[in-house]
């Protein structure tokens, strides 16, 4: 597993944690805190992908 990664997937299980704690406080069941967790995780993780860019050729450069 490459750095990258790991931060990708760290970041994404924070966000899904977030979620469920904050659906909980809502007043939500535990079946919609888990629920809401997994589309925060689904949704996180491809954008993060996205935002934290792969290593360039270029950057090796220098």
């Amino acid at each position: 597993m490459t750095l990258r990664t790991a931060v990708i997937l760290t970041l994404g299980s924070i966000t899904a944690a977030t979620t469920a704690i904050l659906t909980l406080l809502a007043g939500g069941s535990g079946a919609q805190a888990v629920l809401a967790a997994g589309v925060a995780f689904g949704g996180a993780v491809p954008a993060l992908h996205r935002l934290i860019a792969a290593e360039s050729p270029e950057a090796d450069r220098g």
